[in-house]
């Protein structure tokens, strides 16, 4: 009897001995394949809810490695609703069964990674592969297509030639007639002077210019085309019969214009020239620029006026407009047309802010901003929505300033993950805005609650977080990447021989990375900018500059646990409409995110 209770006693004191140790220590050791005794961690009762989680994760994968799929798949039945360590349990029981030839239940897993996060790539490929071999062609066009617009690599592209030829639908657009928008335009409808804002509508996404020397459209109704000198040219009716031609005689630093149905061409020199319709509720539609004998289609529409300016070798297209009816287009583009009213004012106000400010500071050479991310998303009449027109029409001439009375800076992004940095502050001693319930902030330096904030969001109870508004790979998000993959990647773009690791060297307040450093076998590479730090995966950008690195030893695996979307500066876009559904008003989430700040009602 005495021996048998020395060994109950021994057992127990192992056991507590064993679980003294942090339960991170414990997923330390298995990622680094350093532990043993799986049998102790499996009947051990952990008190809290996240040793819990964290338990079953590691005795998931465990029994995964181990090709045990029933005991791993009870433990993902436990883990199903943590986001985003579900992501994980999905992809791998996805690559496990793809690999296993068993590719009906690898899309079951590999869906619910893409449908969480449209951006989980890793996942997607096996997803578009498993489609591929069961002859399921046009889900398998749809996934690798998606994958090309991010990684165009030689095999995406030889597999969506091959499917191009095999799906059951014609890929081709189905022509529709040509029809023009019926509008109203604003500035008809009050007496306010709105100002004009100049939008670069030929450039890339980064906002440098697109090599172009003409541009085609067609106008709604009758318009006048003036010279630099304000001189009229040419008078025209509108409509889609009536195709209008700008090119650029380089050879003679001379427009050329030219009307197909009237078969001339006018030859205007000039700095540039102004196509104004009659009516302030018409509209002009590009159907193409071209470079030589390279075509890039258009077919968007806008509001306003349509300018040509002359460079040395190419021409610029600009599309001037009221501010207002410019927010039109951008507010259901930047933050998306079903955000709450509360939220669409919000944006309304800092669209308007942003575009004045860059107006003021010369952003652009050229013009005032540009239609890509570099600025303002901005899309023409496709983009606009009621919703947010009304957001704009029920704010106008409102706009941030500080307490001198000057116009903010004003930042924001998609998807903070929690924590946010004043956008005034960017460039100086950083502020934090706290964007979540629980105000515990994660430091840097203590591990163990980064590493939750990470992967147990919900610990924390964040205004961004997931939510009817708000999207679940937007707020926290996995990606995945095998060693030999990311090796090679990383050897091929600096040079660093073999990987060896990588580490955090240091964050902002935000916990967004500063500093990482890449090591490898024949060189240390250190990464200080936003861009370089996420865009270290081949198969597209990171959300997010904020993220966990683990490494799995036992599959050779890197694990990239992130939080938020954008630069995680200024106005958080998932807050902002969280907050909005919580009853706060648009002066109120302003002020939530830019401290010290008035709304001023300018015109």
């Amino acid at each position: 009897m005495k021996l048998i209770m020395k060994v109950i006693i021994l057992d127990i004191f192992l056991i507590t001995f064993c679980f003294s140790q942090d339960i991170l220590e414990m997923r330390k050791k298995y990622l680094e394949k350093k532990i043993t005794d799986y049998n102790l961690l499996e009947t051990y009762q952990f008190e809290s809810e996240r040793e819990k989680v964290l338990r079953d994760l590691i005795l998931f994968e465990y029994y995964l490695d181990k090709k045990e799929t029933d005991k791993a798949e009870k433990y993902a039945i436990n883990l199903a609703s943590f986001y985003p360590i579900n992501q994980l349990i999905n992809f791998r029981l996805g690559e496990y069964f793809f690999k296993n030839n068993l590719e009906e239940k690898a899309i079951n897993y590999l869906e619910n990674c893409v449908k969480k996060d449209s951006r989980f790539h890793e996942a997607r490929k096996y997803l578009a592969q498993s489609h591929y071999n069961l002859k399921n062609y046009s889900e398998a066009y749809r996934h690798f297509n998606v994958l090309s617009w991010f990684n165009p690599e030689k095999e995406i592209l030889r597999k969506i030639d091959y499917l191009s030829n095999h799906i059951e639908y014609n890929l081709s657009e189905v022509s529709k007639e040509k029809k023009f928008t019926q509008i109203k335009s604003l500035k008809a409808l009050i007496q306010t002077e709105i100002p004009y804002i100049n939008v670069g509508i030929s450039t890339k996404d980064n906002g440098k210019l697109m090599e172009i020397d003409c541009v085609k459209f067609y106008v709604s109704g009758k318009f006048v085309i003036y010279n630099d000198s304000g001189k009229e040219i040419i008078k025209s009716e509108g409509g889609f019969d009536k195709e209008w031609m700008v090119v650029y005689r380089t050879s003679l630093r001379m427009f050329g214009i030219i009307s197909p149905s009237m078969n001339k061409e006018y030859r205007v020199k000039s700095k540039y020239i102004f196509v104004i319709p009659e009516t302030l509720d018409s509209t002009f539609y590009i159907s193409e620029y071209r470079w030589f004998k390279k075509i890039l289609n258009q077919n968007k529409e806008f509001r306003g006026r349509l300018l040509i300016k002359r460079l040395k070798n190419q021409i610029v297209v600009i599309n001037s407009l009221p501010l207002d009816e410019y927010l039109y287009s951008v507010v259901p583009k930047e933050i998306g047309a079903n955000a709450p009213l509360e939220a669409l004012k919000t944006q309304a106000v800092i669209a308007r802010t942003t575009a004045l400010y860059r107006k003021k500071k010369k952003f652009h050479k050229y013009f005032d901003v540009c239609w890509g991310q570099h600025c303002q998303v901005y899309e023409g009449i496709s983009g606009e929505q009621d919703s947010a027109s009304y957001a704009v029409n029920h704010t106008i001439g409102e706009v941030i300033t500080d307490r001198t009375g000057n116009l903010v800076n004003t930042f924001f992004h998609a998807n903070c993950g929690g924590i946010s940095v004043v956008s005034c502050c960017f460039y100086n001693d950083e502020e934090i805005v706290y964007d979540y319930k629980n105000k515990t902030l994660p430091k840097p330096e203590e591990n163990k609650d980064i590493y939750f904030w990470y992967i147990l969001p919900e610990i924390f109870d964040c205004n961004c977080k997931a939510s009817y508004y708000v999207h679940d790979g937007t707020f926290r998000w996995l990606r995945t990447i095998k060693e030999d993959l990311f090796s090679k990647h990383l050897n091929s773009k600096y040079k660093i021989g073999k990987l060896k690791n990588i580490l955090v060297v240091s964050r902002r307040k935000n916990l967004y990375i500063n500093k990482l450093k890449i090591i490898g076998t024949e060189r240390i590479k250190t990464l200080t900018l936003e861009h370089e730090i996420r865009n270290i995966l081949p198969n597209g950008s990171l959300r997010s500059a904020s993220f966990f690195v683990e490494y799995n030893k036992n599959t050779q695996t890197y694990y990239f646990w992130g939080a938020g979307w954008g630069h995680g500066i200024g106005m958080c876009q998932g807050g902002s409409c969280n907050l909005s559904v919580e009853g706060k008003n648009y002066i109120e989430i302003i002020k939530h995110y830019y401290k010290e700040v008035n709304i001023k009602k300018i015109y």
